[in-house]
Parts: C-alpha cells; structure tokens; sequence
C-alpha cells in the first residue's frame, strides 16, 4: 500500500510515520522505481507503536522490546511503576496547591520550605481506603480497565492461606495415596506437633515461593487473585531476592507461625498497614504488585477452597477401603487384615500377619505358651495366657471363602479380646459387595462384627455376605456381665478350660 493508504488506514501523518521509519521502527519494501511498499504488517506495526507512544513509552523502549532486549511485560511493568510514581507527584502537588490557595497567604508572606518538604519527601505507598463494600466489590470499585500498581492486602492474605491449603493438601493426599495410611493427618491433631506441622509447612511454602515468583511470577494463590509480583525494573524476582524475601516474610510477617509471636508480628503488620504503609519486605526492595486480570476472585477462592477439601476428603474415605476388594487371595486378605490392624485398631500388640496367613513372629514373645499367675479371693491361682493357633484358610480356585481362628486358655481378664476376629471380618469384607468410595462404611462393619463375635455360648450370625460362625468351650469359669460386655471370673479350685472357634465365610 502507499503512505497516503497507511495514513488512512493508522490514523498516523506521513511525518510520524517517515519519523519512525528514520527511527529504525518501521522498514518498507522498495519497488523498483524506489517507491516505499507498506505491507499489513507494516500496518500493523505502526499501530503496535501508536499504541505505547499513547501509553507514554519512550522510542528507545519501543526499540527494545522490537529486538527482543526487552519482553513486553517488563516494559510495561516499568513504565506503569513510573506513570504510578508520576500519579502520586501530581495528587501531592494539586493537594499543596489547595492548601496554599485556603491559606490566603500572599507572596512576599510565604514560606516555601514546609510546602516544598511536602511535595518533595517520597511517600510510602498507602493501602486502598477500607469500605464496607465487600473484598470483590472493593475491588471493582478500583479496577479501571488496565493493570494497575496494586497493594491490596487483603487478597494478598488470601492468597497465601490458599498456597498453604494447597501444599497442606497435596502433602496428605501424597501420603494417603502412597501409603494408604491417615497417621499424617492424626498427627495434625496433636498439641504441639500441630505446632511444628505448621512451622514446616510455612518452610516448604516459602521455599517454594522464590521458585514461583521467579520462573512465573506468582504463586497459585496469586494467580488466582490476578496478581503479580515484578521488580522495581519490571523483571520477575531472580532466585536469590525471591529467598531473601521468603526468609523476611517468614520472620516479619509470619513469626515462624510460633504461638504468640506470630500473633505479634501479623498484628504489627495490620497496624502498619492502616498507617498507608505495605509491607516493608516489598517496599523497601522496590518490588511491586500489578493486577493483571479482572476475576471473580471471591468466588474463585471459595471454590478453590471446596474443591481442596473434597480432594482430602475423599481421599481420607478411599483409605478406610480395604486395599483388596474383589476375590482376594491369601495374600490379599492378609494385606487387608494388615491395613485394618494399623489404621483402626493401631495395636502394637496385635501381631501382623504374614503374606502366607500365618501371625508374624513378635521378639518378646507375645502369643507363646506362657503362664500366668493372677489373684481370686485372696489365693493365687495359675491361669494359661491365651494361645492363637495359626489362621486356617478354605480356599478355592486360589480365592479364600472362609478363615477359621482358634484360641485356647485363658487370660487375666478372663475372655480373649475379639480384635484379631474382629479384623479378620474386615478383611474377608473386601470380598463383598459392601464396600465402595460412596459407601465406606466402616463403623457399620465394625458394628456388625462386634455382633457377631461378642455372643457368648456361640452361634451363628449373618451380616452383609458373610456367616460368621462362633463356638466356645467353657469350664472352671463363672461368667459375668451383659450380653456384649461379659467376662469370665476363675473359680478356685476348678481346672479352667476356654476355647473359641471362630469361621467366618462368604455367604
């Protein structure tokens, strides 16, 4: 097209365009009678750089980012800085000029000093105003279309309570779903070390915040809330400013999260910031935030915040099912009755039981034939500790039908506990159709199973596909207690006997 065409099309005079052209920003084909060629990309060039010139950016900029010795990002990150710093010399200048022309002072009577100190001394940023708005609506109130230099504080808060539920919740569901296993989250409930669980989850966060910051510029919780954190030249943070930063927020705006100091150092932190000062780790290094995008950043945070806690949730119910479901080999079966013992039960005593069936061997000995002494109405009688044959499986085609477990003797409180069986009805229960991710009903089993093992004399009981069958041999005994909370009382002078057997099969 010919430069009167490009005038039309750009809005642009032929002086500005043979300027910028002189300029080294524009380079048109020549024809062969020396006549200039404006191409539409050429076009398009023209109004890349009418657009910056309105937004104020210098010809060597526009230079720049053309060659690729500048991103766009950083150009405009800076020039925003300056058009912000600009912004504040002109309200401070029209705030000077009103307080002059109300004060009525004359010219041979002014004293320029306190008013040049006024308009000259640099100001720390000051927070956005508070209102009775909501944290959304606020923000509406201050968005005007384009990124703008931001502070605010309280979106910035968000944030980083989303980036510690984030890595909170990755943290669990890495363990749960490796190990299958809840003593993590336990953990999280005990005093002081949910104190400690804290501190290095505020460590991993903040190790991982330069890395952020640095290759992309802001964290997830940023991201969400739009926003973005530059240097004063408009660059992403290098490494080593985004660690020194981390290591000031975690002592000046966090406290290490140790109890009470923490509380401290975020009250200060409030103070400063209704005095119009952010936060001196950002300030006092140049750094600055953008809001790059308008969102719906309540909104988004809310649903951020539901869906990390359905993920754990569900999670948490995926690790109550039994790791095998399905036909379950002796091997499967013993993994289920492993995964119930350590997760419910959570008795050392317990022994495990070996991928063959058989009870894994204990070093003090527990389970061994072994005697006992125990006092009844005075006199000390001996009393056999409670001896466990080895679990007998029914197999068929490789699959277990049913497990019988057998216990001879005695013990000091007069009925061997029920826990083995109980985690043996558990873990036969994966071969039913009991069990799913919207059913993890483990107290219901854990119900059942205390039903059908706690009958004294014996009997069967049907529960959710499975017969369990329970028989006893009672003698020199003298039971005592309910139907479910019973015990057995030596009587002196008697030899004491006590069997139980107990088969519990797919129906």
């Amino acid at each position: 097209m010919t430069i009167k065409e490009l005038e039309n099309r750009t809005g642009m005079t032929r002086a500005n365009i043979r300027f910028y052209e002189g300029e080294g920003l524009l380079s048109p084909k020549r024809l062969d009678n020396g006549y200039r060629d404006y191409s539409e990309e050429d076009a398009r060039t023209l109004e890349k750089i009418k657009l910056l010139r309105q937004l104020q950016l210098d010809i060597d900029t526009i230079r720049k980012v053309q060659q690729g010795a500048l991103t766009l990002e950083q150009a405009l990150f800076t020039q925003l800085t300056r058009l912000e710093g600009d912004r504040s010399v002109i309200e401070r200048a029209a705030a000077v000029c009103r307080e002059l022309e109300q004060s009525g002072v004359e010219y041979a009577a002014l004293d320029p000093q306190p008013w040049l100190k006024q308009i000259e001394e640099p100001q720390r940023p000051v927070l956005p105003e508070p209102t009775s708005a909501s944290l959304e609506d606020a923000e509406e109130e201050r968005w005007d279309g384009e990124p703008r230099a931001c502070y605010c504080p309280w979106q910035r808060l968000f944030a980083r309570s989303l980036d510690m539920a984030l890595y909170d919740t990755v943290l669990n569901l890495a363990w749960l779903i490796a190990f299958r296993d809840q003593s993590l989250i336990r953990i999280q409930t005990v005093p002081f070390a949910d104190i400690l669980w804290s501190m290095g989850l505020l460590a991993l966060a903040l190790a991982l915040e330069p890395l952020w910051l640095h290759f992309w510029g802001w964290t997830p919780g940023k991201w969400l809330f739009g926003l973005k954190l530059r240097d004063e030249d408009g660059t992403r943070l290098s490494l080593a400013q985004g660690w020194e930063r981390s290591r000031r927020v975690a002592w000046e705006g966090c406290g290490w999260n140790i109890p009470l100091w923490n509380l401290w150092r975020m009250w200060q932190g409030r103070t400063a910031g209704l005095e119009g000062q952010d936060c001196p780790w950002d300030y006092e290094e140049g750094y600055r935030y953008a809001k790059v995008e308008r969102r719906m950043s309540g909104w988004m945070f809310v649903a951020a915040r539901v869906l990390l806690g359905a993920a754990l949730f569900a999670a948490l119910l995926w690790s109550t099912l039994p790791p095998c479901r399905g036909a379950l080999t002796v091997e499967k079966f013993a993994r289920n009755y492993n995964h119930f013992r350590s997760q419910i039960m959570r008795d050392d005593a317990l022994p495990r039981m070996e991928a063959d069936g058989r009870w894994a061997e204990r070093a003090d000995g527990y389970g061994q034939d072994v005697t006992v002494q125990t006092k009844v109405d005075g006199v000390w009688i001996e009393l056999d500790a409670s001896i466990w044959d080895e679990p007998e499986f029914t197999v068929e085609d490789g699959c277990v039908k049913a497990v019988t477990l057998r216990v001879t003797g005695g013990c000091l409180d007069g009925v061997p506990s029920i826990q083995r069986e109980m985690l043996a009805v558990l873990a036969l229960s994966g071969a039913t159709e009991h069990w799913s991710l919207l059913n993890p009903d483990v107290d219901g089993w854990l119900e059942a199973a205390v039903k059908a093992l706690s009958q004294p004399g014996g009997g069967e009981v049907q529960e959710r596909g499975l017969l369990v069958t329970r028989r006893e041999e009672i003698s020199g005994y003298q039971e005592t207690g309910t139907e479910i909370y019973w015990s057995l009382i030596p009587i002196v002078g008697e030899e004491q006997h006590y069997e139980r057997v107990v088969t519990i099969s797919l129906e």
